[in-house]
């Protein structure tokens, strides 16, 4: 199957929230032409949108009550089963909801206002953290002052090693200084790649050193067996696990994309297409409100996902 061909399959009117990332991002079009507004004024009646406020709290968040704890989850900053406030603001921002929808501010305000004084939510987890800081810059928020303290503890948090650890981690040797967690660090190289004005700072191209001295998605001691099994898959909605595909397109779109460590990982991303072209998803969560598609089925937000990173590896420059 040839790329237009599958450029097409991606235009596809049955997702207006793909449609409209393809129109826009991966094809450069004007976010203001006839077709783009047309994808982006379907995307709030899109089925996946309305299963995700049809859970909606009136209050600004979305709850889980999980039995065998016998609690409800999701008022504060904590997450649980995928299904909480934290994850489906992230949901909403990947099928491109912003603040333009008048039922975004709210929930993100309150959101926000849970806020701590150093602009952290929990615990410092940046699989927490980043991973909201992602999801608010792309629904507009990235002039907000909230946003901008997280983005200030962002910057001021990278540990020796270049990349990123939660307190509960912290301080579990008594010889030696704890290692980063991949997970939390590849949570906060998704935020740099919405971040560009902060991509030449030293905290980011230190990051990146972080993976690439493990080739991405390697142990650094041993550059043929992956950190974590997951990461040798695609995975989506993008979560706090990690996946192959989220290392290549954050890399790439910081301009890391053709460095000769990653080899190997695109060779394996390359792996994920079927025999048309198009790419496997090989996991999604069982618990959530958005359904991306079938595990072990071509699908169109990974092929998104890919292409978009295939597209940053060529065309863009490293940042010196």
């Amino acid at each position: 199957m040839s790329y237009s061909t599958i450029i097409e399959w991606l235009l596809e009117e049955d997702n207006p929230s793909v449609r409209y990332r393809t129109l826009t991002e991966l094809l450069d079009e004007n976010e203001n032409s006839s077709a783009a507004i047309e994808a982006r004024e379907g995307i709030k009646d899109s089925e996946a949108v309305k299963k995700i406020f049809s859970k909606f709290d009136d209050e600004g968040y979305w709850t889980y009550y999980d039995k065998r704890r016998d609690r409800i989850f999701g008022k504060g900053t904590e997450y649980f089963d995928y299904l909480t406030t934290h994850f489906n603001l992230a949901f909403l921002s990947e099928l491109g909801m912003t603040r333009e929808d008048e039922r975004i501010e709210p929930a993100v305000s309150r959101f926000l206002n849970l806020q701590k004084e150093d602009g952290d939510f929990l615990g410092h987890y940046s699989c927490l953290y980043a991973y909201n800081l992602r999801s608010f810059i792309r629904m507009g928020f990235g002039e907000d002052k909230r946003v901008k303290r997280t983005i200030n503890l962002l910057l001021d948090s990278g540990k020796f090693d270049g990349g990123y650890l939660c307190d509960i981690h912290e301080g579990k040797y008594k010889t030696r200084e704890t290692k980063s967690c991949i997970r939390g660090s590849l949570k906060v190289m998704l935020a740099f790649a919405e971040l560009p004005e902060y991509q030449r700072t030293e905290t980011c191209k230190s990051l990146v050193d972080y993976f690439l001295i493990r080739h991405g998605i390697f142990e650094n001691s041993d550059l043929k067996k992956p950190v974590l099994g997951e990461l040798t898959s695609t995975i989506f909605p993008f979560l706090w696990k990690s996946s192959l595909t989220e290392v290549l397109y954050g890399l790439s779109r910081i301009g890391y994309g053709n460095a000769e460590e990653l080899a190997e990982a695109w060779m394996i991303l390359d792996s994920k297409k079927d025999g048309n072209g198009k790419y496997i998803l090989n996991w999604s969560p069982p618990k959530s409100y958005f359904k991306p598609g079938k595990r072990g089925e071509p699908n169109k937000w990974i092929t998104l996902y890919a292409l978009l990173a295939l597209k940053y590896k060529e065309n863009a420059k490293p940042v010196s």
